[in-house]
């Protein structure tokens, strides 16, 4: 299995670097795993896990990520919930946006929760449900989560990565080498950097959420009885 220091090599050599030194080992890896974190924002580099968390009559906000009340890695995005009672049922929870969340007009009530809003907070992400839990319940969740970036040039890509990325790292990762030590980038290597990261995207797509149309929004409505709206 390849480890980070084979992706490092492998793209060095595409802009004419056959040994990297110590110092420039150190450099790539950098470049490597920013260059991951950033592909996570378009969800280039992502999986969906299930995980649960017992919640409480306390409170309706938790926390989620390493030290939170949910002790995880830290999730992009929550894409499912649903609450399990003590007899067993399961009971939907729908993901609300932030702007519904904001018009709830009272979010102290206790009862079961039928909603939750995901605030992606850093370092700690948060779900806030909007009702205290009347009673205790297991909430179970589907999260979307980018891949562990490597820990060292001896981290191998088993580990945190699936092997049909090797590609687009080694050909991306020479780009932003080039870049960062002034060798040129031939252009046969940036063309199959942008077709494997394309590849990449295009194996991901089924995987992504579809945008709401304007239709499809959250609406939350009401009457008031004193101005007759």
């Amino acid at each position: 299995m390849p480890a980070a220091s084979d992706i490092i090599t492998a793209a060095s050599q595409k802009i004419g670097v056959q040994s990297p030194t110590a110092a420039q080992n150190a450099t790539a890896l950098a470049s490597l795993n920013n260059m991951i974190t950033f592909w996570g924002t378009d969800k280039l580099n992502y999986v969906v896990t299930s995980e649960s968390l017992a919640i409480g009559t306390s409170t309706a906000t938790y926390t989620i990520g390493s030290g939170g009340d949910l002790n995880t890695v830290r999730p992009i995005s929550l894409e499912e919930c649903f609450l399990r009672d003590s007899d067993g049922y399961d009971h939907p929870v729908s993901v609300m946006p932030s702007r519904a969340y904001n018009r709830l007009y009272y979010k102290s009530f206790s009862a079961r929760p039928t909603l939750g809003y995901f605030l992606p907070e850093f370092p700690l992400a948060k779900i806030i449900f909007n009702s205290i839990p009347n009673a205790a319940y297991t909430a179970y969740f589907e999260f979307t989560k980018g891949f562990t970036a490597f820990a060292s040039t001896t981290t191998t890509i088993g580990a945190t990565w699936p092997n049909e990325y090797i590609e687009a790292l080694v050909y991306n990762l020479a780009v932003s080498l080039g870049e960062d030590w002034d060798r040129k980038i031939p252009e046969t290597v940036i063309l199959h950097a942008r077709e494997t990261k394309e590849s990449i995207d295009a194996m991901n797509a089924g995987n992504k959420p579809v945008p709401k149309a304007k239709f499809d929004l959250f609406v939350r409505s009401s009457y008031n009885i004193e101005t007759d709206e």
